[in-house]
């Protein structure tokens, strides 16, 4: 038997695939879309991984004896058909990718024969700890035994999270696995294996659909009237309206149809409510996957759903590849969420490439949000797509009252530049009531920038092109984007001088002048810093619920899907800070605040929104004022319209990134007038250096190609990625700003 075979291979000239002979006694094991182990090249160390697309016969192959045999078949099931491999070719084209780095998004990891030897119920992970008390750690730090800011960064947050799970760390704070162990040598902390149980699903009380309101039943009775054909729908429904009740009963249907389902989610951090609540309509045929989770959690997961014990599946984007065999429904829930965008290769979109699983399929697509994507909204009202508006929230819940504060006129008589005087005097009430906040702004840490008043300099990442940020629960100044640190000192070390200055703030600072304010407050912080053990986002928010925490402070991670009837005041600080040099940069401001507003007001009791700000005759926020997203998108659209933007013109990004500055430039020049004798097609805009210029060390530059994208735009891009591959020292990435619209 011969096969064909498609070698994990990241150069562009690899991108085919190579013929294989199979082992006689191996034969009954060999199916689409299995991995194996092959020899590829000559000499040792040249053992590859590859994945069979095609299955001959011998005599369909004219150099049989010369073949090499395929070593061993890795996978014990298979997790790829025929309409996967297409799938994956044309996300290959589309998102200029080898096909086979499309293909691994369908995979769970490579199988382990010792950890598939070991029982799911009692499996155990390993975690870090700490080995020495928390005032012995702090006398070291004092005493400058430990110096290195970054073994102080992990022990401090060991400090406040012990036992976190290695991987946690090495992904989440940017800790390698070499200053693990250097901190563990040194006798500060220890690795320790720890049992983690599964979750009895029989514990969670199940319930029973609910009546839909008007708005709900027309909705899903649109929906199902077309299940059985390719469709794609928009659910534009504000924040409260019960789009987790349509989803629902339309995945009833799905089921009661003999089909599967796919929820996707934009957050991990949101897949925890999300499970819950499908679990307790559904029971265990629900499955739920992402990154957070041990290779051996995926691998079971993905078990289950081969072999049809898992029939819906919950996840973020990475959950659309699941290797379902009879895909009906893909609900993609807030759908205009940036997340769904990858930014890694290959940098995909995750609204279309499920528009063109669900053509592939003959399933339906869902789309939700109270704010939904500009470019999704202008193809529901160009009516191709179909559209169903939810604009009341179900019972007596009421949209919460939104105000505007002037921070302008505040300082005349508040000397707090982080919480107005309205806002203060609406916590206050609040406490009085017994009832819950939630204090927005989009920046973690406590300061956002450290400069010296001296010499007027800022204190800047030495690798990235960006303001180091103050957070003062370990003292250091933190790269968001490297994991690079620092302690901060009292001398500026550029001129010397005692006069470094705190300025800009934080989710960090804003929590600490609340509990200034209002001595006995009860206070949680939620963003990044603070989640960083597994589990830590569900655990915070359970806690907020059932002690009744007065405030959340948080990022964005609290303006999506929290329904907490308690929460009757939200309070936005900054509300008209945007970060970001795209078109897309009003657009997510507004639907951040539109998301975070509603949280308040969820149940009986009426809620407050509190938006400070400096611009108060910002159409964003008086938008957000009325609630209003047609407004927004009114002026928005039109915006799009006159500066040639997508909905109305598709863009591509070339991005040339190298240590070498000059040489990076002088590629960028070469690879514009390459680009730009193609003016029939596209017109592309000279090499300019993006918002952030330099990351870890990398320089970069960004080229910006307008056109409308075909068959033809794609095959000349595709065409120049020989050029690419041909340039030294300078890495060139593809990828393509474009939306989901219907097929066929």
């Amino acid at each position: 038997m011969v096969v064909k075979i498609l070698i994990d291979n990241a150069a562009h000239k690899l991108n085919k695939v190579y013929d294989y002979k199979i082992k006689e006694e191996n034969e009954e094991l060999v199916e689409l879309g299995k991995r194996v182990r092959v020899n590829f090249g000559s000499g040792k160390g040249s053992s590859r991984e590859g994945i069979i697309v095609k299955i001959l016969k011998d005599e369909e192959s004219d150099k049989l004896d010369k073949l090499k045999r395929v070593e061993e078949i890795l996978d014990e099931n298979s997790y790829l058909d025929e309409k996967r491999l297409s799938l994956a070719k044309w996300m290959s084209k589309m998102y200029f990718c080898n096909v086979y780095t499309a293909l691994k998004l369908m995979l769970p990891p490579t199988p382990n024969k010792k950890l598939e030897q070991k029982e799911l119920v009692g499996k155990q992970i390993t975690v870090v700890a700490l080995d020495k008390t928390k005032e012995e750690i702090e006398s070291d730090i004092e005493s400058r035994k430990i110096t290195s800011a970054r073994h102080i960064k992990l022990l401090r947050e060991l400090e406040d999270n012990n036992n976190i799970p290695i991987e946690d760390i090495i992904n989440t704070l940017g800790i390698s696995r070499n200053i693990i162990k250097t901190v563990e040598e040194k006798g500060y902390i220890k690795l320790v294996k720890q049992d983690t149980a599964i979750e009895d699903y029989s514990k969670i009380t199940r319930t029973e659909k609910l009546t839909p309101t008007i708005e709900q039943k027309r909705t899903i009775d649109g929906i199902i009237r077309n299940l059985d054909t390719f469709r794609v729908s928009l659910i534009h429904g504000i924040t409260g309206s019960g789009k987790t009740e349509v989803y629902l009963q339309i995945i009833e249907e799905c089921l009661n149809r003999g089909k599967d389902a796919i929820v996707l989610v934009p957050e991990i951090s949101l897949t925890d409510q999300t499970k819950r609540r499908f679990i307790s309509r559904f029971g265990e045929v629900v499955s739920v996957l992402h990154s957070k989770m041990t290779t051996l959690e995926r691998q079971t997961e993905y078990k289950r759903i081969v072999k049809g014990k898992a029939k819906i599946v919950i996840g973020p984007r990475s959950a659309l590849f699941v290797p379902f065999k009879n895909l009906g429904l893909i609900i993609i829930d807030e759908e205009h969420d940036t997340s769904y965008v990858s930014q890694t290769t290959p940098k995909y979109n995750t609204r279309e490439v499920a528009t063109r699983l669900a053509f592939l399929n003959n399933a339906n697509l869902v789309l939700g949000s109270a704010t939904p994507d500009v470019c999704t909204m202008y193809k529901a009202m160009e009516e191709k797509i179909d559209y169903y508006s939810m604009l009341t929230r179900p019972g007596t819940s009421v949209i919460p009252e939104v105000e505007i504060v002037d921070m302008k006129q505040d300082a005349v008589v508040n000397k707090s530049r982080i919480l107005s005087t309205r806002l203060k005097e609406e916590i206050e009430e609040n406490i009085k009531r017994k009832e819950q906040a939630f204090v927005f702004l989009n920046r973690r840490g406590f300061s956002s920038y450290i400069t010296c008043k001296t010499c007027g300099k800022t204190l800047r990442c030495p690798n990235c092109d960006v303001n180091l940020t103050y957070h003062r629960k370990n003292g250091l100044l933190l790269c968001h984007y490297c994991s690079y640190c620092e302690k901060l000192s009292d001398i500026c070390p550029i001129c010397s001088a005692d006069t470094l200055e705190e300025g800009g703030m934080g989710t960090e600072r804003v929590e600490k002048e609340l509990l200034e304010t209002f001595p006995g407050i009860t206070t949680l912080r939620l963003d990044m810093d603070t989640t960083v053990k597994r589990g830590s986002h569900e655990r915070i928010l359970n806690e907020f619920k059932e002690k009744n925490v007065d405030v959340l402070v948080g990022t964005q991670m609290i303006s999506k899907g929290h329904d907490i009837p308690n929460v009757t005041l939200v309070g936005v600080v900054n509300a008209d800070y945007m970060a970001g040099d795209d078109y897309t940069v009003s657009e997510k401001a507004f639907s951040n605040l539109l998301q975070v507003a509603g949280r308040a007001g969820r149940g009986d009791k009426k809620g407050r929104v509190i938006l400070q700000a400096y611009d108060t005759e910002n159409y964003i926020l008086n938008s957000v004022s009325e609630n209003s997203y047609l407004d927004f998108y009114e002026q928005e659209i039109k915006f799009r319209k006159m500066a040639g933007y997508p909905p109305f013109v598709d863009i591509v990004v070339v991005e040339l990134t190298s240590k070498d500055k000059t040489k990076l430039m002088k590629d960028s020049e070469k690879i514009y007038n390459i680009f730009n004798k193609e003016k029939s097609l596209y017109k592309v805009y000279s090499p300019k250096a993006p918002f952030v210029s330099k990351i870890n060390n990398k320089y970069r530059i960004q080229m910006i190609i307008k056109t409308k994208v075909d068959n033809k735009v794609l095959d000349k891009l595709i065409e120049n990625m020989d050029i690419y591959d041909k340039i030294k020292d300078v890495s060139v990435t593809v990828s393509l700003v474009k939306n989901p619209v219907r097929l066929g």
